[in-house]
C-alpha cells in the first residue's frame, strides 16, 4: 500500500472548536496548514455542546460547594454527577487534586485567569460566524441559571460575589420575572439569574461544519485521519497516521478529552480526566411557547436549550468514568425525567442520546501553550464544559504562540507545566 507523504508548516491534531480556530487562525497567519481529524461529526465534543457562549462561564465544577455535596456524590445520589465506582482507583488520584482546587481561594485565582478568555469569547464567535456564513446560528440572548430553593439561591451568593468582582452583569429575576421572561416554563422557580452578556448557538455541530468549509476555502488542507504518534526530530515533527506522514516544523495538540493519549508517548503524564456528558433532543409539545435562551436547572443539575425547528437539547450532568466505557444513560433518562416537569416535552427526536467526553484539568483550567520539553509542540486541550465556547480565542492564541506574537490574553495560568508530575489517571 503506498503511504502518503506530507509537508506543512503547521499541522493541527484535532477537528472540534479548539483545533478549527486554530487552523483558521493560522492559515490568516499566511501558515501552511494541515488538520488532520476523523472528519466523525457527532463525535466531536464541539458537536454536543450546550451552544452557551457566556462572559460569566469563569468558575470551574471544582468550587468550594463540591464539599457539602461529596457524599451524595459517592453514593450517586446528586445529579450533578455520576460515578461509576469500577473505575474508582482510576480516579482517585485526579480526584484528589480536583478537590485540593475546591477551595475559595482557588476559585477566584480560577475566575482571574478565565475572565479575559471569556470576555474575549463571544466577539470572537461572532467575528468566525459571519466569516463562515452563518450568523444566523449565534444570537445574543443570555441565558438564565434556575433556582428552585431560596437555600439554593443563597448557596450561590459567592458565585454572585466573583462575577460582580470581575464586571459580569446578571439580573436576579422573581417567579413572575422568570414566567414573563420564558413563558415555556412552568415549574416554579423561587429565584434565576439572568447573564445577558451570553451568546447561544444555536446547532454548534452545524457552526463546526461552515468552520470546516471556511478553512477549505483559505487553502487549508483537510486530512480525514486518526493520528497514531508525534514524532520529533531534528527537522521538526512527523506526524505519523495510518496512511503516511505529515512533516512539519510545528504542530498544535488539540485533541480534547483525547490529547493524553498523543501527549504521554512523548513524556507528558497530565493529571486529566474524561468528564462524560449525554443530551438529547426533544419537540416541545404541540402549542406550548418556544423556549428562547438555553436555562439551567440547578437543581436537577442539567441544561435545556432550544436547537432550532422546535427542538430542546436536554444536556445531563457530569458522568465520570473511563472515556471508552459503555454508555450508561441512566444520567440522562433522569434529566429527561426532570425537563418534562419544567418544560412541556414532547417525544424524543433521537433514537439514542449522544455521549461525548470533555476533557477535565484538576483546577478547571486548559492546557494552552508551548511544550515545556520539545520545540514546536503547542498544546491547546482540557477545555472542559467551554471549548466551544472558548474555542475561537483559543484559535487566536494558538496562533500567537506560533507566530511569535504576544498572546492576546494572558496564557502564563493556562501553562502545560503547572499540571506536570501530578498523579495521572
Amino acid at each position: 500500500m503506498q503511504r502518503d507523504e506530507m509537508t506543512a508548516d503547521i499541522v493541527v491534531v484535532g477537528g472540534g472548536m479548539v483545533g478549527l480556530s486554530s487552523a483558521i487562525a493560522l492559515k490568516d497567519r499566511g501558515r501552511d496548514v494541515v488538520l488532520c481529524d476523523p472528519g466523525e461529526a457527532r463525535a466531536r465534543t464541539s458537536y454536543g455542546n450546550a451552544g452557551v457562549v457566556s462572559r460569566g462561564s469563569i468558575l470551574p465544577m471544582s468550587g468550594p460547594a463540591l464539599w457539602g455535596k461529596l457524599p451524595a456524590y459517592l453514593r450517586n445520589a446528586d445529579p450533578g454527577l455520576r460515578l461509576h465506582h469500577r473505575h474508582l482507583l482510576r480516579v482517585l488520584p485526579w480526584a484528589a487534586h480536583f478537590l485540593a482546587s475546591a477551595r475559595i481561594s482557588a476559585w477566584r485565582q480560577a475566575a482571574e485567569a478565565l475572565a479575559p478568555l471569556t470576555s474575549a469569547a463571544y466577539p470572537e464567535h461572532r467575528r468566525l460566524a459571519d466569516r463562515a456564513g452563518v450568523p444566523h446560528l449565534l444570537r445574543e440572548c443570555g441565558w438564565v441559571k434556575l433556582y428552585r430553593t431560596e437555600a439554593a439561591f443563597a448557596g450561590a451568593a459567592l458565585e454572585r460575589e466573583i462575577l460582580t468582582h470581575h464586571g459580569v452583569p446578571f439580573e436576579i429575576l422573581e417567579w413572575a420575572d422568570i414566567q414573563a421572561l420564558e413563558p415555556a416554563l412552568i415549574r416554579p422557580f423561587t429565584r434565576a439569574m439572568l447573564l445577558p452578556e451570553t451568546g447561544a448557538v444555536g446547532d454548534p455541530g452545524g457552526l463546526v461544519e461552515a468552520c470546516e468549509r471556511l478553512f477549505a476555502g483559505l487553502g487549508g488542507r483537510i486530512l480525514r485521519t486518526t493520528v497514531s504518534r508525534l514524532e520529533p526530530g531534528v527537522a521538526g515533527w512527523r506526524v505519523v497516521h495510518p496512511g503516511g506522514t505529515v512533516q512539519a516544523p510545528q504542530v498544535v495538540l488539540a485533541t480534547g478529552a483525547a490529547a493524553h493519549e498523543l501527549a504521554r508517548p512523548l513524556g507528558y503524564r497530565f493529571a486529566f480526566a474524561a468528564e462524560r456528558g449525554y443530551h438529547r433532543h426533544y419537540a416541545l409539545q404541540p402549542g406550548s411557547p418556544a423556549l428562547t435562551r438555553p436555562v439551567y436547572d440547578t437543581g436537577a443539575a442539567s441544561i435545556l436549550s432550544p436547537m432550532g425547528e422546535g427542538r430542546v437539547r436536554v444536556l445531563s450532568g457530569v458522568e465520570v468514568a473511563d472515556r471508552h466505557a459503555e454508555p450508561d444513560y441512566r444520567q440522562i433518562e433522569a434529566a429527561a425525567r426532570e425537563a418534562a416537569g419544567t418544560v412541556r416535552l414532547g417525544q424524543p427526536l433521537d433514537n439514542r442520546p449522544w455521549l461525548g467526553s470533555r476533557p477535565s484539568t484538576p483546577d478547571g483550567l486548559p492546557v494552552i501553550g508551548p511544550a515545556p520539553r520539545h520545540d514546536g509542540l503547542i498544546f491547546a486541550f482540557g477545555h472542559g464544559h467551554i471549548g466551544l465556547s472558548t474555542g475561537p480565542i483559543t484559535g487566536q492564541l494558538v496562533a500567537d504562540l506560533a507566530t511569535g506574537r504576544t498572546p492576546a490574553v494572558p496564557v502564563a495560568p493556562f501553562a502545560p507545566g503547572r499540571l506536570l508530575g501530578w498523579p495521572r489517571l
